[in-house]
């Protein structure tokens, strides 16, 4: 039809104009991070073991496993994260939609009369049947930007999904943890009170023997007091724990059986690295999130900008009309109209330049967020790993003096039977040993707890 041999030849320079968006500099996203993190020395680890989203299984551990997948399928959080990212892609596809032809179909019949008129005439019905496409070239930019905005708040959601994720896990994995560590503890502490409660009975023995005095006997009581008064705040942190391990998962805490994890069933990663190539927090979802909002927001500011140019929208009509069905669609009942609709701004009370400030000033506060989000990110990689490498020293300690301990203790056992020393050396040595263990488990309990939030820090 010639009408849209027309409208084509219209719209072509229009349409060449869309592609053109007033020249802008992209946000500066530079960040001094050397002073954060050492530069790498050697990342074998996490070259041969990648810190991906199931960085939980390095614990070797089937029933840590089982939570966190449990948690996964669960979380009301990840659900709601989910919907928002859905939401994101929904209005995406609207924004963007809005720059497509928009086409539509309309059927009409209209019965009028105006006899009172300087032409008066009886009623007449018309029928009509036309089709309209309209078209928003989306000059300056407008369009680009808008496609931009969209992309970036896609990808704000996907990022803070896999935030939640990341956080969940690590929570989940965390509280497991800390609860073995305080099962481990409260059973380290009993067997103390049992081996203090075994030399207090040796000492009631030789006390009524008269061979010690009644202040070695109220000593040992008082040291059995001091040790059952902290196996309660054991317990309570230990069911505390359990809870919150029901709750990350999506249980109530009495459904949630007791014992799930053990500590020393935990496989806890050798070489442990003491520097990490800055490249893996690039890839932290948070920080992906804060990139994101810099994009939304610099695409906003084209916006604002290109709202400051003519907008310009083309429209077209064709169609039959005619006062009888059966010649509505005859050759001389068709019409056509093609329309352009330019509006520009001239005065509008300094509202558009308003607006650019206000896009202006959220790009500055999203890109200070970001430089906070990555000297946050650097700060907690830091502190994981200086954390880590402290406790595996400390674990080293902890090995070596229960290793003495039980040294001491066994050699105690031996001179007992030999008789070279009464049995309240051989209670006491034990009873230095079993506290070794404390600390064993203590010191153990820290670094597989470390080891999480470092892999959780540096978690895509």
């Amino acid at each position: 039809m010639g009408w849209v041999r027309d409208g084509f030849r219209f719209a072509q320079p229009i349409l060449l104009l869309s592609g053109c968006a007033p020249p802008m500099a992209a946000p500066d996203m530079r960040v001094q991070a050397d002073a954060y993190v050492n530069r790498p020395v050697d990342d074998s680890l996490f070259v041969n073991h990648p810190v991906g989203l199931d960085w939980w299984k390095i614990y070797g551990n089937s029933a840590l496993d089982a939570l966190v997948v449990q948690g996964l399928q669960a979380s009301p959080t990840l659900a709601q994260a989910n919907a928002n990212l859905n939401q994101a892609l929904a209005s995406g596809a609207a924004a963007n939609g809005a720059f497509l032809p928009q086409i539509g179909l309309n059927p009409n019949v209209t019965r009028a009369a105006y006899p009172t008129g300087p032409n008066g005439s009886p009623p007449y019905t018309i029928y009509s049947l036309t089709g309209t496409i309209s078209y928003d070239p989306g000059l300056f930019g407008a369009r680009h930007y808008t496609f931009e905005n969209s992309a970036a708040q896609v990808e704000y959601g996907q990022a803070e999904l896999d935030a939640a994720r990341q956080t969940l896990t690590g929570n989940i994995v965390s509280a497991a943890i800390s609860e073995a560590g305080y099962a481990a503890q409260i059973a380290t502490t009993q067997n103390i009170i049992s081996v203090e409660q075994n030399l207090l009975n040796l000492l009631n023995g030789e006390y009524s023997d008269g061979a010690i005095p009644k202040l070695n006997v109220l000593q040992q009581e008082s040291q059995i007091e001091a040790t059952q008064a902290t196996l309660y705040p054991l317990l309570t942190n230990a069911e505390t724990m359990h809870d919150r391990v029901a709750v990350l998962t999506g249980q109530l805490p009495a459904d949630l059986p007791d014992g799930g994890v053990k500590l020393d069933a935990l496989a806890i990663p050798a070489n442990i690295p003491v520097t990490l190539p800055s490249a893996y927090l690039a890839r932290r979802p948070d920080l992906r999130a804060a990139r994101a909002t810099v994009a939304a927001q610099n695409a906003a500011l084209g916006l604002a900008i290109a709202h400051l140019y003519p907008d310009l929208t083309l429209s077209a009509q064709g169609g039959y009309a005619s006062q009888a069905v059966n010649t509505l669609f005859r050759t001389d009942a068709g019409l056509w109209q093609l329309a352009a609709n330019l509006l520009a701004p001239l005065y509008d009370g300094g509202v558009l330049h308003a607006r650019k400030r206000a896009a202006q000033a959220q790009l500055a506060a999203a890109l200070a967020a970001y430089r906070g989000a990555v000297l946050n990110a650097f700060g907690e990689a830091a502190d994981a790993l200086q954390a880590t490498q402290n406790d595996e020293a400390a674990l080293n300690r902890a090995e070596a003096a229960n290793r003495t301990a039980m040294q001491a203790y066994q050699l105690a056992q031996q001179q007992y039977t030999l008789g070279a020393v009464d049995y309240t050396t051989v209670l006491t040595a034990q009873t230095t040993a079993s506290q070794q263990a404390l600390t064993l488990v203590q010191t153990r309990t820290d670094l597989a707890l470390d080891i999480a939030r470092l892999r959780s820090a540096m978690a895509e």
